[in-house]
C-alpha cells in the first residue's frame, strides 16, 4: 500500500500542527470579539463610538474589553476624566492588532470570490512600484482588461516581510525569501550606477569616479556598505567614513537625488523612467554595482488570471532589461 504513505504522512502532519496551535504556550490568541472592541475603542478613544461602530451596546464593548485587560493580567485603557486613553503598551500593540483585523478581513473576502473572478494582488515595496511595475502595469491593462489586478504596497525597510494574501510577492533576494505554496524565481537584475539632478554641479566637478568622494552622497539604510563597494568596483577604496544623509526609504533617497540634493546608487530597473525623462542623469555608468536580485514569488495554485499574468509580466521584464539574472 505504498500509494497511502502521502496521505498517512499528511495526516500526521495536520494532527502535529493541531497539537502545537493547541498546547504551545507562545500559540495562545485572545477572543476575536474582544480583539474587535479593543481596535474599535483605543482607534476611536471612545467607548460609545465603537458601541455605534460595531453595532452593540456599550456595556458589551466595556465587558469585552474587559476580558482582554483579564487575558493580559493589565489594564489597556487609563480614564482621563472623560476621556479615554491607551496605554502606552496597548498603544503599540493597537498597531499591531489593526494590522491583522485589516488582513483577516482581506482574507475573508477573498474566501468569497469566484475562483474565476479573483484579482490577481500584487505586493511590491514603494520604489520598486512607483520605478518600475506601475507602467507595466498600465501595458498589462490594456493588453488584458478583463483580469483585475490590485496592487498592495510595503514600505522599502519591510523587505523580509511577506503579504501572504497576495498572489505575486516582488522583492529583493534574501535567504529567507521562502514561502510555502510559492514559487521563487529571480525576475530582474539590480545593476546600480551613480544617480544625480541634471543640473547639480557635481557633473562638471566630477572627473573620475574618485571625485565623488567629495560630493553630497545620498545613502540608503538597507544596503549602508553601497558606496564603499561601489568606490572598490571603481578602483578606488574608501578607508575614511563617507558623509552624508542615510534615508531608509530608498524611493525616498530617489526623490532627494532628483530634487538635487546629491548623488545616490540606485538600480536602472528601478529608475528607468526617471532617466528617460531627464530627471536623473547617471555618471560613471561603466562603473555599476550588482546587487541581489529582484525576485518574483507567485502563488502556485493554478488560478489561470494569476499564470497569464504572471507569464506577461516575466515576458516584459526580459524585454525590457534582458534575460533574469541566473
Amino acid at each position: 500500500m505504498i500509494g497511502m504513505r502521502p496521505e498517512r504522512d499528511k495526516r500526521h502532519f495536520l494532527t502535529h500542527c493541531v497539537a502545537f496551535l493547541r498546547d504551545h504556550p507562545m500559540r495562545r490568541l485572545p477572543p476575536l470579539n474582544a480583539l474587535r472592541s479593543f481596535e474599535a475603542a483605543g482607534r476611536l478613544q471612545s467607548l460609545t463610538l465603537a458601541a455605534e461602530e460595531l453595532n452593540v451596546t456599550q456595556s458589551a464593548i466595556a465587558q469585552q474589553i474587559r476580558v482582554l485587560e483579564s487575558f493580559f493580567g493589565q489594564k489597556l485603557f487609563e480614564r482621563d476624566g472623560r476621556s479615554l486613553r491607551l496605554t502606552p503598551r496597548a498603544r503599540h500593540y493597537l498597531v499591531d492588532v489593526a494590522g491583522c483585523l485589516a488582513r483577516l478581513a482581506q482574507a475573508t473576502g477573498q474566501m468569497f470570490e469566484p475562483m474565476d473572478g479573483r484579482p490577481v494582488r500584487i505586493n511590491a515595496s514603494v520604489s520598486f512600484s512607483h520605478g518600475w511595475l506601475l507602467p507595466q502595469l498600465a501595458l498589462f491593462h490594456a493588453a488584458h482588461p478583463d483580469i483585475d489586478v490590485q496592487l498592495v504596497t510595503s514600505a522599502d525597510a519591510e523587505h523580509d516581510r511577506i503579504d501572504e494574501t497576495c498572489d505575486v510577492v516582488i522583492r529583493r533576494y534574501t535567504p529567507e525569501l521562502r514561502r510555502k505554496g510559492f514559487v521563487s524565481r529571480p525576475l530582474l537584475s539590480t545593476v546600480a550606477v551613480p544617480v544625480c539632478a541634471p543640473g547639480h554641479p557635481v557633473l562638471e566637478q566630477a572627473r573620475a569616479p574618485a571625485d565623488l568622494r567629495s560630493a553630497p552622497l545620498l545613502h540608503y539604510a538597507g544596503l549602508p556598505q553601497a558606496w564603499q563597494y561601489w568606490f572598490h568596483r571603481a578602483g578606488s577604496d574608501v578607508t575614511e567614513t563617507l558623509r552624508g544623509p542615510f534615508y531608509r526609504e530608498f524611493f525616498l533617497m530617489v526623490k532627494a537625488a532628483a530634487s538635487g540634493l546629491g548623488v545616490c546608487l540606485a538600480p536602472r530597473a528601478v529608475i528607468r523612467d526617471d532617466l528617460a525623462n531627464g530627471r536623473l542623469v547617471a555618471l560613471f555608468p561603466e562603473v555599476h554595482l550588482e546587487g541581489p536580485p529582484f525576485h518574483c514569488l507567485s502563488r502556485d495554485d493554478g488560478h489561470p488570471a494569476l499564470r497569464t499574468f504572471v507569464d506577461w509580466l516575466f515576458a516584459r521584464a526580459e524585454a525590457l532589461e534582458g534575460p533574469p539574472p541566473q
